[in-house]
């Protein structure tokens, strides 16, 4: 539902909250064989008071502009915050909910987070895991080189089916071509048919008793 701009005041009546959000990126997923995010700028405004008239979306300029003192409030909330690109720890499922909590925590947003942890950092980790941390790291670079795999057989696959599309859709073509050729050639026999002269009947001979 679209929400008034600020006429009569009307922008200072509104919950405006920007945040950010992590959304699936299905081609990288597919194509990395494992579920990749990438965080993005949000925008919730809300009229309070009214639990059905509410906007949650992208944040694009006009937001900004619409309202720079939240916005500003956002930023400086953010700043030096890190873009987390990835697979999201929560979604690997050797660790529980409450483990991916507490490593996001210590700033262990991913599993590639994980996997390129050094010894130093792994000491921050010790057993959240529920195991030595350096078991963790290596169970994380043996998801992520499986996931690697995958990811290329996906891509493999992916393409051989573009293939099949493509050959299919040339042989569909190949087959109207050729039916069309046919057509025109039996149009083209019809006609020389039709205009092929008859051949006259002998002529009878009396028989002489």
């Amino acid at each position: 539902m679209a929400l008034p701009s600020d006429e009569m005041g009307a922008d200072s009546r509104l919950a405006v909250t920007f945040y950010k959000r992590s959304m699936k990126q299905d081609d990288e997923s597919m194509a990395a064989g494992r579920p990749i995010f990438k965080e993005f700028d949000f925008v919730r405004i809300c009229v309070p008071g009214d639990s059905l008239t509410e906007i949650d979306t992208y944040a694009h300029e006009e937001h900004k502009a619409r309202f720079p003192r939240q916005w500003a409030h956002y930023q400086n909330q953010t700043a030096g915050h890190e873009q987390i690109v990835g697979t999201p720890i929560e979604e690997w499922t050797i660790i529980s909910r409450s483990q991916a909590d507490e490593l996001k925590g210590i700033k262990f947003h991913t599993v590639e987070s994980v996997a390129n942890a050094s010894d130093l950092q792994l000491q921050r980790i010790g057993m959240i895991a529920g195991m030595n941390p350096y078991s963790f790291r290596d169970k994380a670079k043996a998801f992520l080189n499986l996931a690697d795999q995958v990811g290329e057989t996906n891509q493999r696959e992916e393409e051989l089916s573009k293939l099949r599309q493509e050959n299919a859709a040339i042989k569909m073509e190949a087959d109207a071509k050729l039916a069309k050729q046919q057509e025109q050639i039996d149009a083209l026999m019809a006609m020389m048919a039709e205009k092929k002269p008859k051949g006259r009947k002998p002529k009878q001979t009396e028989e002489v008793d």
